[in-house]
């Protein structure tokens, strides 16, 4: 017989047990006891492993070749990660800026061609996947009233410019296939600037994109020194390294490092941007460990680019770090006796490197006779713009209309099978003077933007722009002398996002404080 008593209490801890209130009580959870489940609530990780696996079976059911088959199993880790993650644009966009500069990806439509062409289908890398996530949220963002984050005009009107005058240029080319192929890349490329331009708003996003340029730049250049230290690609064939590039018309063999790019030159052309800005940004106020990074990271950038044997990327990125020595110089010492210091500092520095066998040395004087045949595709260039000076012959058309035009005895565009290794004549054999005179006014508005932030009083702000001035100058003037893929550059385009974005920093209501690094 339980007492009356007893019989009260236990009616009162049924009744509480009996509670809606108690069986909604974490208390009362299976999970409670358990460590914090990262994923949604109602999502099993059992059924995301299942989904991988039955996704990795259906890949390769299809049978598909290895760059496919990677470029669709990194997308679908990149989906199912982004459903544990909270901040879904820095996910993204770490994601996006570290795909920058690695050639994963493929063509769609593939179409093999006997002449010398950038762009064989519509190409689809694999930073396309992160970038449009962030599009999404961008849209999704505006759509909902947060944080309205209006698009940046600065530099579209000369960029439509450019893109129309690409689009016409397509309707007058031979192959119209081949040339519709770039005008996409040219179209995504865009997308990325205007990206960059319009989305990078904060001082915490700014010093992200930074910290995740300059580890890439510093793993591009640990590569390309371990490639070239132990004489092979390191297995990286996947991306397009080569072991050895021929040299002009085959006269010699010359052993040359790509990184994860594929090709010496475009991976100078990257350290070309990189170099200056990392170097530049060593003048901020930082603590030593970071500085000491910072310096590691300057380090295999410029060993990265002296195993590349790149003469224009050299030549480009000394003068554009001489300049920027200048630059930082004039606000500590006065411009002229910067200017002395910078060129004394120049003259022992290249006595040295002649002095002392060095990869830079080597890269200066090779001998594989690449300029002779360079001079004459220029000649080339010149009398093809000549016949068609107003839209060109086609984008990605190049190679194949400067056939009918090549009078030189070697026949150096069929030997060679080359574009013009010069941007702006390159640019304007395609699409033309009209097309040239607007993207050299989108250049000039690139590098107006920058001089508020290199005027700025934040030395972090005044280190950035005048990294980001003087990295551009450098890839502008090494692109002089070399072929460069323009309309899917991609770091370029990136760059020049940044620079459009950096007049927000610049200003004197945003640039006043004077934080470290980062």
């Amino acid at each position: 017989m339980i007492p009356s008593r007893s019989r009260k209490t236990w009616s009162v801890i049924w009744a509480a047990r009996s509670s809606p209130l108690y069986r909604n009580s974490k208390m009362n959870a299976p999970w409670a006891t358990s460590k914090p489940n990262p994923f949604p609530p109602g999502l099993s990780f059992w059924w995301l492993l299942a989904g991988v696996f039955t996704g990795l079976l259906f890949l390769l059911g299809m049978q598909l070749n290895l760059q496919w088959f990677a470029f669709l199993f990194l997308g679908s880790l990149i989906l199912i990660a982004s459903l544990a993650v909270t901040d879904k644009k820095d996910y993204f966009l770490i994601l996006f800026v570290l795909a920058l500069p690695v050639w994963i990806g493929k063509h769609l439509d593939f179409q093999p061609s006997p002449y010398g062409i950038s762009t064989f289908g519509f190409p689809i890398h694999v930073s396309f996947l992160p970038l449009t996530a962030l599009y999404v949220i961008w849209a999704v963002r505006q759509v909902a009233g947060e944080e309205p984050a209006p698009l940046s005009t600065r530099g579209l009107l000369p960029l439509a410019g450019v893109f129309t005058a690409a689009a016409v240029s397509v309707l007058g080319s031979t192959d119209k296939l081949f040339a519709a192929f770039d005008l996409f890349a040219l179209g995504t490329s865009i997308l990325i600037f205007i990206y960059a331009a319009s989305e990078i708003r904060r001082r915490r996003e700014l010093r992200l994109v930074l910290g995740l340029l300059i580890f890439s730049a510093a793993l591009q250049g640990a590569i390309a020194l371990a490639q070239y230290l132990t004489g092979s690609t390191l297995g990286l064939d996947f991306f397009g390294a080569a072991k050895k590039l021929y040299g002009y018309a085959g006269l010699e063999v010359v052993s040359r490092v790509g990184g994860l790019i594929g090709h010496p030159n475009n991976l100078a052309l990257f350290f070309d941007l990189m170099l200056p800005l990392s170097l530049s940004l060593l003048f901020c106020p930082m603590r030593g460990r970071t500085r000491f990074f910072l310096a590691v990271a300057v380090f295999l950038q410029l060993a990265g680019l002296s195993v590349t044997f790149s003469r224009g990327g050299i030549i480009g990125s000394g003068l554009g770090v001489l300049a920027l020595a200048v630059f930082h110089g004039a606000r500590r010492f006065g411009l002229i006796r910067a200017f002395f210091m910078a060129m004394a500092g120049a003259w022992l520095l290249a006595a040295i490197l002649t002095v002392v066998p060095n990869p830079i040395e080597k890269g200066l004087t090779r001998t594989e006779q690449t300029v002779p045949g360079r001079l004459r595709l220029t000649g080339i260039a010149l009398t093809m713009i000549r016949h068609h000076p107003f839209f060109g012959v086609g984008l990605n058309n190049f190679t194949h209309a400067s056939r009918q035009y090549d009078f030189t005895r070697e026949q150096v565009v069929s030997a060679w099978n080359s574009p013009v290794h010069n941007l702006f004549l390159f640019i304007a054999g395609e699409i033309g003077l009209v097309g040239l005179i607007c993207f050299a006014v989108f250049l000039g508005q690139a590098l107006m933007a920058l001089i508020p932030a290199m005027r700025a009083p934040d030395p972090f702000i005044f280190s950035v722009g005048g990294g980001l001035f003087f990295g551009l100058l450098a890839f502008l003037i090494h692109a002089q002398v070399d072929y460069s893929i323009w309309t899917q550059n991609r770091p370029l385009w990136f760059f020049l996002g940044l620079a459009m974005c950096m007049w927000r920093f610049g200003r004197p209501a945003t640039a006043t404080a004077a934080p470290q690094f980062p």
